[in-house]
């Protein structure tokens, strides 16, 4: 069983974003992404065989989805570390500090 220190995360994610910030900046621009793939939960956790179902995420879904918890529209649920998970890939692949 993996276990995860929430308080740990956080201050490694805020840290994180706050050199990003000093670095990049409060808007960050990344080359044209947009879609990306996204692969089933079930073959993701799975190294023992090649994932079969490949399916489509978007950036700007996620992005959107994420400003609507930020002003409170929506509330969050679990599956929105997915999406935040997908956008700060894209960060980490494309931003270069």
């Amino acid at each position: 069983m993996l276990l995860i220190q929430v308080s740990e995360l956080e201050k490694s994610l805020s840290l994180l974003l706050e050199a990003l910030r000093k670095q990049q900046g409060e808007v960050i621009e990344l080359p044209s992404v947009d879609y990306y793939w996204a692969v089933a939960p079930e073959e993701l956790y799975n190294p023992y065989e090649t994932p079969a179902h490949l399916t489509l995420g978007q950036l700007t879904d996620d992005l959107e989805e994420m400003g609507r918890i930020a002003n409170g529209e929506t509330p969050p649920v679990a599956l929105d570390f997915a999406k935040v998970s997908a956008i700060l890939a894209a960060i980490g692949h494309k931003t270069v500090w």
